[in-house]
């Protein structure tokens, strides 16, 4: 029995076993990506068929919307520099831009409350009218998945504090770390697009 477990220690350190778990993470990422594009795909589709309601009311969204989309890309760009730090072996830097972009993404989320409550404040709420369900539905499902993304984005930053031990394992999660930050950055742009201006 030792001498089993011994042999699974063994290859589980092997970088061939490294190798593997990447790919693995790798590929139930975009697996879930894909459910999450699907998503919000039936999402955009219904946004659309319902708009043409003869019910249908456009309601005035909140400024603040604007400053979480700034706030995003600010995270986006927060992250890059954190990769590119870590790729030149700054891990000072590293740390510091990616504490920038989870503070980013927290920021967001509590904007997206802010104007949340903005729209609440003005007696707009998710049965106010097809519009208002819309906006309270898709901003909420994708503050969801931003919540799911900063636990990402966390367990890139752990991995960045050690990142000098092992730059391969910390590349791995970087890359999983943008992907996934990122896609949920152009999924808002095209959500806020949508909800704003359409």
């Amino acid at each position: 029995m030792n001498m089993v477990m011994d042999s699974r220690s063994l290859a589980a350190s092997q970088p061939g076993a490294v190798s593997l778990r990447e790919d693995q993470l790798r590929l139930g990422l975009w697996m879930f990506l894909a459910t999450v594009t699907m998503l919000f795909a039936a999402f955009v589709s219904a946004y659309i068929v319902r708009r043409s309601g003869t019910d249908w009311r456009q309601v005035q969204l909140p400024a603040m919307l604007w400053v979480n989309t700034l706030i995003l890309a600010v995270s986006s760009v927060a992250l890059e520099a954190a990769s590119r730090s870590g790729f030149r072996l700054r891990w000072r830097q590293a740390e510091l831009a990616m504490g920038a972009a989870l503070a980013g993404g927290l920021g967001f989320l509590a904007g997206q409350f802010v104007a949340w409550r903005e729209m609440m404040a003005a007696g707009i709420y998710l049965p106010t009218s097809p519009h208002a369900s819309f906006f309270f539905v898709i901003t909420g499902a994708h503050a969801l998945h931003v919540v799911a993304a900063l636990a990402v984005l966390t367990w890139g930053a752990v991995a960045t504090r050690s990142g000098a031990t092992d730059v391969p394992a910390w590349a791995a999660r970087m890359e999983l770390c943008r992907t996934f930050w990122h896609y949920l950055g152009a999924v808002w742009l095209v959500l806020f697009a949508l909800v704003s201006l359409y």
